[in-house]
This record gives C-alpha cells, structure tokens and sequence, in this order.
C-alpha cells in the first residue's frame, strides 16, 4: 500500500477525504455535486491508484497520510 502508479486528482482526493471519513456514495456526491454514478467511477479509479481492494482499505491508507487539503494527490 505504500505506492500507487499515478496521483490522484484534485476531485479524487476530494472523494477520498469524504470516503476516509465514512461518508456514503449519495452523501458524496451531494456534497460535490456529481451524479452518485460519478462518485462510484472516482471510487473504482481511486482504488486502482491506490491498488487496493474496497472503500475499507482505501479509508485505512488515506489515514495513515497527511492530508494538504490543497493538494492534487496523495
């Protein structure tokens, strides 16, 4: 869990966040204005970054981060 291929982006790490502090899909994307169905796409491009397995493991290594909330990537 220590490296991923490419960084995530700026609406990416915004998911993250939100994902890393329990928050649901629909919550999600009422709160970014998205579409559910666009939450669940930067989920899925999240965990291939991230190259883990489910929203559990992701919100396990954004938590072991430092978070810049100006930051593009983790």
């Amino acid at each position: 869990m220590d490296f991923y291929p490419e960084p995530l982006t700026k609406r990416e790490y915004e998911v993250l966040l939100r994902l890393a502090s329990g928050v649901p899909n629909r919550q999600i994307s009422r709160s970014l204005f998205i579409t559910e169905s666009t939450v669940k796409r930067h989920i899925y491009n999240i965990l291939t970054k991230l190259n883990v397995h489910n929203r559990t493991e992701a919100a396990l290594w954004a938590h072991h981060l430092s978070f810049d909330p100006e930051s593009t990537h983790v």
